[in-house]
């Protein structure tokens, strides 16, 4: 009988013992995931590169950086950034005379883009959604760069007093030339609907871009 409790009481042990090694096991893989996770999605490297005039641009790029902890620059003061070191790049840019003033830079440096995940945002007077805004961004880069780019049109700001005297006669011009009445109407006059939720919805698709290539690099 003595003999039998003590196999009883050494089977229950290791039954015991075998329990907590399986769990102590799964609770430090799932803590390894997560720490890896972490640290891919730490390594993951974001590039804003942006061009701005009166700094409407430069506004929604600083705010990006602050939420991407990325690295900014200006390509006025950089013309050649070394895109190759980034998996992400954010490009911005404002909308003048009908173009996306940045669009040269990117088709010509596209050949190192082009295997990355490229955000472009652009800022303009004319409101983000009308068929005009999606026209130029059409004009400006070709269906081979358009379909690998996620864009993120915003609206601008304007202010009359900060304008050079070219920008005012363009104004005009503009103006004159516009057909949609209600486009024209609003032209000339101040307004500023640069705000930081208006790139709530870049956010989001940055994190989901994160998250995916996070998920990459742990297989």
């Amino acid at each position: 009988m003595t003999h039998s409790r003590l196999l009883n009481v050494l089977w229950i042990l290791f039954l015991l013992l075998s329990e907590n090694t399986i769990a102590f096991g799964q609770a430090g893989t799932g803590s390894s995931i997560i720490k890896n996770r972490k640290n891919d999605m730490h390594s993951i490297k974001v590039l804003i590169v942006y061009q701005s005039k009166y700094g409407s641009t430069k506004q929604y790029a600083e705010w990006i950086r602050k939420e991407s902890n990325g690295d900014l620059i200006n390509i006025e003061d950089e013309d050649n950034p070394d895109f190759a070191g980034y998996d992400i790049i954010i490009i911005g840019s404002s909308i003048r005379v009908g173009n996306i003033v940045i669009a040269p830079i990117v088709k010509d440096r596209w050949s190192v883009m082009k295997d990355k995940k490229v955000i472009l945002f652009t800022t303009s007077g004319t409101p983000p959604r009308h068929p005009k805004i999606q026209s130029i961004y059409e004009k400006s880069l070709p269906e081979a760069i358009r379909k690998e780019i996620k864009y993120f049109p915003l609206p601008g700001r304007i202010s009359s007093e900060s304008l050079t005297l070219w920008d005012k006669v363009l104004m005009v011009i503009g103006k004159i030339m516009e057909r949609d009445e209600t486009l024209k109407k609003d032209m000339g006059k101040d307004f500023d609907g640069v705000k930081r939720e208006n790139l709530l919805p870049l956010f989001g698709y940055l994190e989901e871009v994160k998250a995916s290539l996070g998920q990459k690099e742990i297989r």
